[in-house]
């Protein structure tokens, strides 16, 4: 071991800017090491330190400095005697490069462009890094899913907030234990986790039961996602497992102490043998394995710091990554599947609780704002205390879980409790009825808006979300014609809403173009009415659910989304009349709105005040606030109408040519130029123009859009976009200023004043944009839906790829064109993470939605199966499916 300099003044004399190293201008390494340092009262440096060093020309030296953590000092020379073995340092760094290679091993990719190979395998690696990477752990042995076999359980590793320490404002943490991991943001962790089942096939419903079991009374989500836990309810059952993976009497007590004292992760169990001297079985996977197949599962979440508009949008697509694969199993997944609610201990106050009057920005007269949306419920942390363990201290998981006055965790089916989050989102709309309101004191996806809540505002991005899942509940009730059972309180909220929408068509009220600013009172009358449902449905199950339900038909739910589909619809149009307006929008531009303020025209004082002592009013009138274009908007509404082409080039040309494309960089703004705007809408008007989230270029919104095209099959766009440097790895090194496999937070635009840094990337690289690219790439290589329903509702499997000429064949790329024996074209990947499949191109052609002609299977066993067809017959894309069986697919186009 080499000497370590801890007192930095001996580095760096009193330089507190640490730039300089003055105490070595004064002495020498030896002189420090020989003179005595301090450490108190200052911040300690850790320099390994040689006296002295020749070097031959040609020859190098290497200081290996390896930093860690250690629960006591007196562990620190057996640490030590570790990692001074001779060729430690070197074996550990090789094991790194290694682990690497493993763990992106399952979207090896073979093209002629090297480069674009080595992005997939990094966006992946940073995807997981962000949304974890799921293990199978209990029943590894089959091939079962989770859904079939409760002895398989899924477990996240590597995950953590936001993906990286490169983000310095992150509470972040990771525990330091086999399968490590730590807390993600709801946000980040829906959308890193889309594509899980399409590289992890055995995950099945997982993700989506997870998601949709967070989903509160009051449709609202939790902010932080925890890894899930494990759980024994059988103390016989966790003593008989304890004896099978220790190796002694004593071990075995412990540990089935253990595992009958409470929840548990698999990282804390080795740790906790450790420390307890427990003699476990020397397989580590059997232990592990063993323990989890006889456990069971549970998720776990913490309320966090707000209520965010845009945790639910997620959803949709989680199960159409699901159905992509499992076609077949939506009925189950959806009506024969039990979740419970999220309690957290936060409450939404109602309009009189939060809408207060105050002075506006410039102290010249008074608005009407909405504050303090949320507050911390004594009532419901009292409630959480029942569970409160007296041996350990700690809340136990039944507390997480919302119950009825009698004492049961309330559990609906997954179709009711999409059905509950769209009659609660449906009775969220504003006044106009166009965006869902922020009435939870936090913005949706873009957090930059952060004052749009308090300008009692709303998100069109949250309403056209909306309309999709109205659509798939729709679609699901209409296909299966089952009951669908709700909480009693609901169907009381969902009567109401139906009853206003009678008394708002017998108004005969009808939309009048061009639609006033000032919203009309028949509208004002309906939002009022429905608000205050919602406001007491809330109320009622604050605390407990009754435990009454309410059964609606199959053919009841469809009649009702039916006609709340046609009153979104009705909004949207509202929505795109109002349009945008800002600095150089004159609105004509007919790129659809991202969000409203409402401005209370009229009010009148109840009387009471919040804790800030300002005085709470009822809203009387009220008129709609205009912003500026964000790419949002068309990204959402994009999705709407990806079956539609016209529509879809016409609003990539309109977007082509608005204030959202950056003409010198070829990319797309988040938004367009806020000039003017005030500072009540959020933060970002703080910042320069071009610079994080004003008008900068953020890689994920842009992905997104760029995803949209490829959905809609854009393919001459979407690939222009692509190779023109709009995505990664096809941008300018050299204006990047990042490796080009690795994603930015945003990229400063040709709005920001400093010209030398347009087109450079900043920030973290563990974004939300290797979502969108794992999604890309999916599309790219797989197709929307290779496993769907023949016209029997049998299990077919297609793959229809969109892959350009230029991954076949591209003289401008670093690779060779690769080719077969015949002299074909070929392009390689993986599919499930681990069944090798090989395009075989004649001509090097586009392939733009096309499937291919033949394709030839290799089995483990030897056999060859050859189907001369564009899709693969059921009995064999079962066993593709299942993915143990098969070594090998070529398909020919």
């Amino acid at each position: 071991l080499l000497p370590i300099v801890f007192d930095k003044d001996k580095v760096f004399g009193k330089s507190t800017s640490l730039e300089s190293p003055l105490g070595l201008h004064a002495s020498s390494v030896g002189e420090i090491l020989d003179n005595p340092q301090y450490g108190d009262a200052k911040t300690s440096s850790s320099f390994a330190a040689i006296r002295s060093i020749t070097l031959k020309p040609g020859e190098n030296f290497t200081v290996a400095s390896v930093y860690g953590r250690a629960d006591h000092v007196t562990e620190v020379p057996g640490i030590a005697e570790i990692v001074t073995a001779p060729g430690f340092v070197a074996k550990k760094f090789a094991r790194a490069r290694t682990l690497i290679n493993e763990l992106t091993m399952g979207v090896e990719t073979n093209t002629t462009n090297p480069l674009f190979d080595s992005t997939v395998r990094q966006m992946f690696l940073d995807n997981s890094l962000r949304g974890g990477i799921p293990t199978i752990l209990g029943n590894i042995d089959d091939d079962t899913t989770y859904d079939e076999d409760p002895s398989v359980k899924v477990y996240h590793s590597f995950s953590r907030i936001h993906g990286d320490l490169e983000r310095d404002y992150n509470a972040f943490k990771i525990d330091p234990t086999y399968f490590s991991q730590g807390p993600g943001n709801y946000r980040d962790v829906a959308q890193n986790r889309r594509n899980d089942v399409t590289f992890f096939p055995r995950m099945g419903g997982f993700d989506v039961k997870q998601f949709l079991s967070f989903i509160q009374a009051d449709g609202y989500e939790p902010l932080t996602v925890e890894a899930q836990v494990y759980l024994y309810e059988d103390p016989d059952q966790a003593e008989k497992i304890a004896a099978e993976v220790t190796v002694d009497a004593k071990s075995a007590e412990i540990l089935g102490n253990v595992l009958k004292g409470g929840p548990f992760r698999p990282g804390q169990l080795f740790e906790l043998c450790d420390q307890l001297k427990i003699n476990r079985t020397d397989d580590n996977s059997m232990f592990i394995n063993t323990i989890l197949a006889a456990s069971s599962d549970h998720a776990m979440a913490v309320f966090g710091t707000g209520y965010w508009a845009d945790h639910w949008d997620y959803y949709i697509d989680l199960i159409e990554a699901y159905l992509a694969i499992f076609p077949d199993g939506e009925e189950e997944l959806m009506y024969d599947n039990e979740l419970a609610y999220f309690f957290s201990t936060a409450t939404v106050r109602p309009r009189a609780e939060k809408y207060v009057l105050d002075y506006t920005f410039d102290g010249t007269s008074k608005h009407v704002i909405q504050l303090d949306a949320t507050y911390y419920d004594m009532g419901k942390a009292q409630e959480q205390e029942d569970f409160r363990s007296n041996r350990t201290g700690l809340l136990g998981i039944e507390a997480s879980w919302q119950r009825t006055k009698g004492g049961e965790t309330f559990k609906s089916s997954p179709i009711a409790k999409l059905f509950l989050l769209a009659s609660i989102k449906f009775a969220m709309r504003d006044a106009w009825g166009m965006g869902v309101e922020y009435e939870g004191g936090r913005p949706g996806w873009l957090d930059s808006m952060n004052g749009l809540p308090g300008m009692v505002g709303s998100g069109m991005p949250e309403t056209y979300e909306l309309l999709l899942l109205m659509k798939y509940v729709k679609k699901v009730v209409d296909s299966y014609d089952r009951e669908v059972v709700v909480p009693s309180e609901l169907a009381t909220m969902v009567t109401t809403v139906e009853a206003s929408l009678d008394k708002l068509k017998s108004a005969s009220y009808k939309d009048e173009f061009p639609l006033p600013n000032d919203v009309p009172e028949p509208l004002f009358e309906y939002w009022d009415e429905v608000a205050t449902a919602r406001e007491i449905y809330r109320d009622d199950v604050e605390y407990y659910f009754s435990g009454n339900t309410t059964t609606y038909t199959g053919k009841e739910v469809s009649k009702i989304l039916k006609r709340w589909i046609s009153e979104v619809e009705l909004g949207i149009e509202r929505a795109h009349s109002f349009g945008t307006i800002g600095f150089g929008d004159d609105g004509t531009s007919g790129v659809p709105p991202s969000f409203f303020s409402y401005d209370v025209t009229e009010w009148e004082e109840t009387g009471k005040f919040n804790d800030m002592g300002l005085p709470l009013v009822n809203a009387k009138a009220m008129k709609v606030g205009i912003f500026p274009m964000f790419l949002e908007g068309p990204v959402r509404y994009m999705k709407t109408i990806q079956d539609d082409q016209d529509k879809l080039v016409d609003m990539y040309e309109r977007v082509l040519s608005s204030g959202l494309r950056d003409h010198e960089l070829k990319m797309y703004y988040l938004s367009a130029s806020l000039e003017g705007q005030t500072y009540d809408m959020g933060r970002q008007i703080a910042f320069a123009p071009g610079w994080l989230e004003n008008q900068s270029i953020w890689m994920h919104m842009s992905y997104k859009y760029y995803l949209q095209l490829l959905r809609g099959k854009l393919y001459d766009q979407f690939f222009s976009e692509y190779k023109g440097g709009g995505i990664l790895p096809f941008m300018n090194s050299t204006t990047y200023g990042r490796p080009l496999t690795e994603c930015s937070s945003f990229i400063a635009s040709s709005a920001f004043p400093d010209p030398s840094i347009h087109g450079m990337g900043f920030l973290a690289r563990l974004s939300g944009s290797t979502a969108e690219f794992m999604d890309i790439y999916k599309l790219m290589f797989l197709g929307p839906k290779i496993f769907y329903l023949n016209k029997a509702g049998e299990v077919e499997f297609q793959l229809t790829p969109a892959l350009p000429s230029w991954l076949f064949e591209d003289k401008t790329a670093d690779g060779k064109a690769q080719k077969d024996e015949d002299g074909q074209y070929v392009v390689s990947f993986k599919l499930f993470g681990q069944i090798p499949v090989t395009y075989h191109n004649p001509d090097a052609s586009d392939l733009f939605g096309v499937s291919p002609n033949k394709y030839v299977i290799t089995m483990k066993d030897g056999s060859v199966e050859t189907v001369e067809d564009s899709y693969v017959p059921t009995k064999l894309a079962l066993k593709i499916r299942r993915a143990t069986k098969v070594a090998s697919i070529d398909a020919y186009f």
